[in-house]
């Protein structure tokens, strides 16, 4: 099978703190992931990310940097978990991962993690809920 491995470098220097929201300039170690993206015709595309972990002045803790196009602790970017999601629900999920070069496992994280993005959370606004019996004795 044909692929061809991109290799991203981040532009910025720094990276945010997701405790404190102050900049980081210290590097404190360099992760590098492979990320399956879309393919390019019949080519599998690999993209080659460098996850760079920072030290924070201010805290004290590291922390990786957020890369947007791909969720935490997953090998596929978010496009190509939307575009496996939407052929899922023409198919199979094991014919869709067969022809996407992915684990039947990783189709249904895919499907999950789409899932709970659409889900609309409970309303804050509710103040009581009553709930009435029925009883099917008296009909």
């Amino acid at each position: 099978e044909k692929q061809i491995i991109l290799t991203l470098e981040a532009e910025e220097k720094e990276a945010i703190c997701p405790q404190c929201d102050r900049k980081s300039h210290r590097l404190h170690q360099n992760h590098v992931h492979l990320i399956k993206d879309l393919p390019w015709g019949e080519t599998q595309v690999i993209l080659q990310a460098n996850r760079r972990q920072f030290k924070c002045d201010r805290c004290q803790k590291p922390f990786s940097e957020n890369l947007d196009y791909v969720e935490i602790r997953r090998k596929y970017t978010k496009r190509l978990a939307e575009k496996i999601v939407r052929e899922v629900t023409q198919g199979d999920i094991h014919s869709v991962a067969a022809r996407y070069g992915v684990k039947d496992s990783d189709v249904q994280k895919m499907v999950e993690d789409l899932g709970k993005l659409k889900i609309e959370p409970p309303s804050t606004e509710l103040k009581k809920l009553g709930i009435d019996e029925i009883s099917l004795v008296k009909g």
